[in-house]
Order: C-alpha cells, then structure tokens, then sequence
C-alpha cells in the first residue's frame, strides 16, 4: 500500500514538473491554458473546414457504436430502419479520419525523417499507449498495475494489436501505419503532375471496387497494392489540398448524395449485403470525398470553429481513444442510454451527447495528468540521452 502512495505522490509531483515547463515554454499560465483548451489564437493559415470536418468524425465515431450496439429493435421496424440509415452516415468517419491524416501529414514541406518520428511518437504514439494501459488496467490487470510481469504482458499486447477490450484501436494502427511511410508519401505525391495524381486516384477507385465488389461474381481479387489499401485513402485526402481538386467539387458532392442513398437503402434492404459498401468502397470514398468537397469550397465563406468545436477539436484524438469504455461502461451499462432508450431519435441523441461530453472531459482529465507525465518523463529520458550521445561521441573523436 505505501509503494502505492509513493508512486502516486512522484507522479503527482511530474505532472506539476510538466506542466511548469509547458507553461514556461508557452510564455505564460495565461496562455498555456487557452493552448490546454485548444482555443488559443490560430496562426491565420489554419484550414476551418478541417476543423469542422475532424468535429464531424469524431461524433460520427461514437454515433456508429451507438448506433451498432442497440441490439433491441427488431429488423425492419421503422425504428431499426432509421438506425440503419444514420448508421450510413456515421460510418464515413473512419474513411474522414484517415483522409484528414492525409490532407495535413502530405501537404507539408520535406523535415527530416527522424524529427517527424519523433513528433508523431510524442502526439501519438505514447498517449496511444497510455490509454491502451487504461484498457488493460479497467478489463484485465485491476489491482495489478504495478506489477512488472503485467507490463512486459502490456507491451506485448500492444505491439500486437487491438485486444478484446479496446476492437477500436484498428483505426489508430492504421494512422500510425501511415506515419512511418508518410515522410516517403510526401515527396511522392508532391512531385506528381496535377493530371498523374488524378489518374493515380482514379486508379485507386477502380482498384478499390474490384477488391470490393469482384466477389460478387465468385472472383477474388488478389492484385491488392497500395492502390486498394487504406494508403490510398490516405493520398485521396492529399488530392483535396492540390488546387486541380477544385474542378472535382460539385461532381464529388453529387456522387456522394447518390452514394449515400443507393448505401442506406441497401442497407435497409440487405444489410448484410451492405458490408460491402462500407471502409474503402468506392460509395463510401464519394460519401467522404463529398464531405471534404462541400467543406473546402465553402472555406473562405466559413466562420471560425466556435469553443465547443476547437475544444473538441484539441482533444479529438483521445475522444476516439476513450470514448468506447464511456460508452459501454458508463452511458450503456451505467446510466442505461441506448440509441432506442427514447424514441431512435432522442435516444440516439442523447447517447452520443452523453458519451462525447463524458469522453471530452476524461479526455481533458487523462491527457493532462497521466498522459502528460508520461510525455514528461520520456521527454526528459530522450534529452539525456541525447547529450550522453554527444558526449561521447566528442570522446571518441578527440
């Protein structure tokens, strides 16, 4: 028990260490604490519509697992239909999420390999796993946090994968994925002509609906590349930032209306059938590619994202991370919310609210004390190194 009260006291005393030094560096309490709230002032080259379109994936996020698992409407049932119909929605956000990774990672000017790393491990990487270690800790260890055995059983679990207690985590390996091939990416897709990069694209599409749909004729597709995997989506969001995407506007936003209709009647229909619509199919990237569409040629008519948006905006990463044990744990099991709870409408609603105000303020909490610490720590580990490094090195060279 007092090895216990000891680690939690150091930890205590980091999270102050760091965020004095945060605070120092931000030039101020005042300031660091609109950074902390994600409100500070933009640079002015800041793009609105990503905001909105990152707010708009993280709601569609939890409106998906709300939506998914009310079991207790019968199928066909106006109520089931209506779930059925949001849940075509919702689910754009996976193919939002890694469009948006894209479209900001892709559009950037040539940095050293092992600085981005860095900086993606730092914003990513470790509070991934920090919140991987909640997961374990709420569904498996319990009082057995400190136990050695458990953390070389938690870094085995993590370098394998999502487990049983947080299925979720799929998206974020696949982003991280794309981190270590992007700096590669960069330069690919930035030295390509208006007219190869459009024709990569269109490639991408027709690679994706074979993969997607040759089955439907007893035909495996086995010519799976980059072109059909998510790195393909990932380069579609890129082709929103080139200016030659500007002609594609209106034709993405038609398609997408279309796509979303002939998805929700299919999936009313045919569920089942529907699976096949869903993630990297072509109907699901014109859904999405009509988002991004719609957003960026509105861009210079857009208001700046409100505090509500910019807040969650700042914390959307660690809402998608936390928001399934909410979820699950809280709104469902806890206060009895489910998407039928009152009426499909309200009760889907009130869910999502529920979910996203409590994922937001866990969020706020865990990223600033835990998870802070954590960075802290490894941060100062990272700098040690680095001057024992140079060192020496000076030795051996003199």
């Amino acid at each position: 028990m007092q090895t216990k009260y000891l680690i939690l006291i150091l930890g205590l005393l980091i999270v102050i260490l760091a965020h004095g030094d945060r605070g120092r560096k931000a030039g101020g309490s005042g300031r660091y604490i609109k950074s902390i709230l994600g409100i500070e002032n933009g640079s002015g080259r800041r793009i609105k519509g990503y905001d909105y379109i990152r707010v708009l994936a993280v709601i569609a996020v939890i409106g998906t697992h709300v939506v998914q698992s009310d079991t207790q409407l019968s199928a066909g049932s106006p109520g089931w239909i209506g779930l059925r119909i949001a849940e075509t929605a919702f689910l754009t956000c996976n193919v939002l999420f890694v469009m948006l990774s894209g479209a900001l990672l892709l559009n950037r000017g040539e940095e050293p390999v092992a600085s981005f790393y860095r900086k993606r491990v730092f914003r990513v990487v470790i509070p991934m796993a920090v919140y991987y270690m909640f997961y374990l800790y709420m569904g498996l260890y319990h009082s057995g946090l400190f136990n050695p055995a458990n953390w070389l059983d938690a870094g085995r679990r993590f370098l394998s994968g999502p487990s049983d207690w947080n299925p979720h985590f799929w998206l974020m390996y696949v982003i991280i994925s794309f981190y270590l091939t992007a700096p590669f990416f960069r330069v690919m897709v930035q030295n390509m002509s208006d007219r190869l990069l459009t024709s990569f694209i269109f490639l991408t599409f027709v690679m994706n609906g074979a993969l997607s749909w040759l089955p439907l004729a007893g035909i495996q597709f086995s010519f799976v590349t980059v072109l059909c995997g998510w790195e393909s989506v990932f380069v579609f969001g890129y082709f929103w930032t080139r200016p030659v995407s500007k002609r594609f506007f209106k034709p993405f936003m038609a398609l997408g209306a279309a796509s979303f209709v002939f998805t929700a009647a299919v999936s009313c229909i045919a569920p089942d059938g529907a699976l096949m619509l869903f993630n990297k199919a072509p109907t699901m990237l014109f859904m999405a590619g009509g988002i991004f569409a719609w957003f960026s040629e509105r861009e210079d008519r857009l208001k700046m994202p409100g505090i509500a948006a910019r807040v969650i905006g700042k914390y959307g990463f660690s809402i998608l991370l936390i928001h399934w044990y909410i979820l699950h744990y809280v709104t469902e099991e806890r206060l009895g919310l489910f998407a039928s709870s009152f009426g499909v409408i309200g009760g889907t609603v009130l869910a999502m609210a529920v979910t996203l105000i409590l994922s937001l303020l866990a969020a706020l909490v865990f990223d600033n004390t835990i998870v802070i610490a954590v960075e802290y720590v490894c941060e100062t580990a990272l700098k040690w190194l680095e001057k024992l490094w140079k060192r020496l090195t000076r030795q051996s060279a003199s």
